[in-house]
């Protein structure tokens, strides 16, 4: 008797319906530099197909439906692009709340009806809404390169979105950016080790300018790496405050013009990776910022940590601004100077 044969097995067909073509040699190879992106979880990976590949589906729709796409927003797409921005102002919104809530409820705590607050950095960024939300709480504020200043300037974001395109690098930094946190990848080297190495090493390289010595890296090394490897809080809201290349999705600049009621200072090093220079700008601007904003200090021979890169020249700034931040302030007959160059 013939023995009977196994049944084929059917192939499955791909997500658009066809067979998945048969491997040759011959066969193109996909270029890398068409994948922006790669999503993962721990079901699935999916590719997203850069601007370039979008844009042509995007026309071949159009074209099938008998519509040029002639690049030009209708009425629809104007519609659709401002409700993304309310919803992504709200979205940041939400993530200040995390911060400011807390803060407020421990100020009502301490009994402090009127401050001098100082911000540094994100800090900076988050005492600067906390100030313009309660004015009357803030007898000065602070800012020590905070971030989130500047409107992006449209050439500089192509050129930045056209670096990202090319870059795998680029491309790689941003997954990351959007997908995982610096404190999350520090979790994930704990688990064979590394976690605390990484952070001195890190420590090490970023300070080496200073000599500091071997016990007090190590006592900042234990600092950081223990508050790094805590549980998950305040990062999740950093993605939603801050874009790729920290620039803030909502730009201080523009609120501060419309808002902005309180005496403030910036502070920034000479080697700040934070630029002043929108600062200097705002003598130009004609809202309330221009009134309130009168001193932009610049402390030589520091950089985005000034505090701890040269201290001698910033602590009496600090003493400066905290001694004359809770007296009277009349904006229009303020003696600060505008730009304060202190040397080491």
């Amino acid at each position: 008797a013939k023995k009977k044969k196994p049944p084929k097995k059917k192939k499955k067909k791909n997500c658009f319906g066809s067979h998945p073509p048969a491997p040759s040699s011959t066969a193109p190879i996909p270029p890398t530099d068409k994948i922006e992106k790669i999503k993962t979880s721990p079901q699935k990976a999916v590719l997203v197909p850069d601007r370039a590949e979008k844009d042509f589906v995007s026309n071949r729709v159009l074209e099938k439906k008998g519509v040029a796409n002639t690049g030009k927003s209708t009425g629809k797409d104007s519609e659709k692009k401002s409700s993304a921005t309310h919803q992504e102002e709200k979205s940041v919104t939400i993530s200040e709340d995390f911060f400011l809530k807390p803060f407020e409820t421990w100020r009502k705590k301490m009994g402090i009806d009127r401050m001098v607050l100082i911000g540094h950095s994100l800090g900076g960024y988050l005492s600067a809404v906390y100030a313009m939300r309660n004015p009357e709480r803030i007898g000065k504020l602070v800012l020590l390169s905070p971030v989130g200043v500047p409107e992006v300037p449209q050439e500089k974001q192509r050129e930045f979105e056209e670096r990202i395109r090319e870059s795998r690098l680029m491309r790689t930094a941003k997954w990351l950016w959007e997908t995982s946190t610096p404190q999350q990848l520090v979790r994930n080297l704990d688990w064979v080790g590394a976690g605390r190495m990484v952070t001195s090493s890190a420590l090490s390289r970023r300070f080496k300018h200073l000599e500091l010595d071997k016990e007090t890296i190590h006592l900042i090394t234990e600092y950081l790496y223990s508050i790094t490897v805590l549980k998950r809080s305040g990062e999740d809201s950093l993605n939603s405050i801050l874009k790729f290349g920290a620039w803030a999705r909502v730009p201080l600049k523009r609120r501060m013009e419309k808002s902005l009621r309180v005496p403030t200072c910036f502070v920034y090093g000479r080697h700040d990776w934070m630029d002043p220079a929108p600062i200097r700008s705002f003598r130009k601007s004609q809202g309330l910022i221009r009134e309130y904003v009168k001193a932009c200090h610049i402390i030589d021979g520091g950089g985005h940590h000034m505090y701890m890169e040269n201290p001698v020249a910033f602590n009496p700034i600090i003493v400066h601004e905290i001694s004359t931040g809770l007296q009277q302030f009349d904006p229009k007959n303020s003696t600060e100077s505008f730009v304060s160059t202190t040397e080491t």
